[in-house]
């Protein structure tokens, strides 16, 4: 295909979820993982992806308040949250919210969306 992939970090403290939803999304895009919000930070910093899919109930920084960072550094950089929760406070930092379990297709749908967007 020629064209970069879209890069995705995904913040998960959860390691078989993480690991799980790492391996699925990496056939079709580039996946980094953090395990926490503050380390989410971090490498949202250094790696600069175009899609950031995080949990909201993380330890050190919720996953809205990552999102609320994220677009203060990055404003085209594009956010899905993942929750339990039907309303989650913040989530108007985020593009998409999406429900626990998740749908890896529409995730997947979400990811690539989202990604087109933070590029052009």
């Amino acid at each position: 295909m020629g064209a970069e992939r879209i890069k995705v970090l995904l913040v998960e403290d959860d390691g078989d979820s993480r690991e799980l939803l790492a391996e699925l999304l990496e056939s079709e895009f580039d996946v980094k993982t953090a395990t926490d919000g503050l380390a989410g930070l971090e490498m949202f910093e250094t790696e600069h992806p175009d899609v950031v899919v995080t949990d909201e109930s993380l330890p050190g920084m919720c996953g809205t308040e990552l999102a609320q960072k994220v677009k203060e550094r990055e404003p085209r950089a594009r956010v899905i949250l993942v929750s339990g929760y039907t309303q989650v406070q913040g989530s108007e930092h985020c593009d998409v919210v999406l429900r626990k379990p998740i749908d890896v297709e529409r995730l997947s749908a979400a990811v690539c969306r989202l990604g087109d967007e933070a590029r052009h």
